[in-house]
């Protein structure tokens, strides 16, 4: 694996419908010097489940899980798990370009 360039992190809250289509458009950047930062913020849903398979398919994700405290507190926990040289920001209900990076 390179090393990490840009820090995605993805604030994640009750996302299981959108969660798979998020995280493969990230997978499938044609940039690979990114890590992948999940925040489960509390969900109540099959998200958290699903954050931990993509961390154990990919070594380029990284899961926190943390109480719910709202997208603001979920970014700062990616802020604070973060390396590289930059940070980026996708919604866990959007989906980027593969030339997004």
């Amino acid at each position: 694996m390179k090393p990490c360039e840009i820090a995605v992190i993805v604030p994640v809250y009750n996302a299981a419908a959108y969660l798979t289509a998020c995280t493969d458009a990230i997978a499938a950047q044609k940039f690979d010097g990114f890590r992948c930062i999940l925040v489960d913020d509390g969900s109540t849903d099959s998200s958290p489940a699903l954050c931990d398979r993509y961390a154990e398919q990919d070594a380029r994700v990284k899961v926190i899980h943390k109480p719910n405290g709202r997208a603001a507190s979920a970014r700062n926990a990616g802020l604070r798990a973060a390396s590289g040289g930059y940070v980026a920001f996708v919604d866990s209900d959007d989906w980027i370009s593969p030339e997004m990076y």
